[in-house]
């Protein structure tokens, strides 16, 4: 079973240190990591830069990560960055968004 994580409200430059030490741990813990993204409601490009590095570093270490649940904010930005390729967003975030 993947060990889930939920991402806070707002991912931005001044969350981006927190969450991206949260996910270093995590990522120590050798198991799939499920980052769920339902509750973002605000996210910037240092926010998408941890989600791109977190797929990377699981990519690297073997672990499957996933990014489930993304609300309409996150994406909504992947889709206006033009990040679709660098964060494959799960379908089940169709149906959950809450950011507007």
């Amino acid at each position: 079973m993947p060990l889930s994580i939920r991402a806070g409200n707002e991912q931005t430059i001044y969350q981006a240190a927190e969450l991206l030490a949260q996910l270093r741990q995590a990522l120590r813990g050798e198991e799939a990591i499920l980052l769920d993204l339902s509750a973002v409601e605000e996210i910037d490009c240092a926010g998408a830069q941890v989600l791109v590095w977190l797929l990377r570093e699981g990519s690297r270490l073997g672990l499957p990560v996933s990014l489930h649940a993304p609300s309409k904010a996150v994406r909504d930005f992947v889709r206006l960055m033009g990040l679709q390729r660098d964060l494959p967003l799960e379908a089940q975030g169709e149906d959950h968004g809450h950011g507007s």
